[in-house]
């Protein structure tokens, strides 16, 4: 799955992944996100962390991509 939140805010991204991981509970799950700022892309990984997933962060040109892949908790 691919996510370009380079438009959307962080709070808006943050629901929706939170929506995705949920409705991937105890499946595997491989999400690539796009986002501008070191900042946004750390609290990314951090979330998908506390959810259970694995996260890396790569720089690009102009922006961040986070990779999130594992099993989702499901509480």
């Amino acid at each position: 799955m691919h996510i370009d939140s380079r438009e959307l805010g962080l709070h808006e991204l943050l629901l929706k992944l939170r929506e995705i991981l949920s409705s991937k509970c105890g499946c595997s799950v491989n999400i690539e996100i796009l986002i501008r700022t070191a900042a946004d892309a750390n609290k990314i990984k951090t979330f998908a962390l506390m959810s259970g997933c694995n996260a890396t962060i790569d720089k690009r040109d102009d922006h961040f991509v986070i990779r999130v892949d594992g099993t989702p908790c499901c509480t």
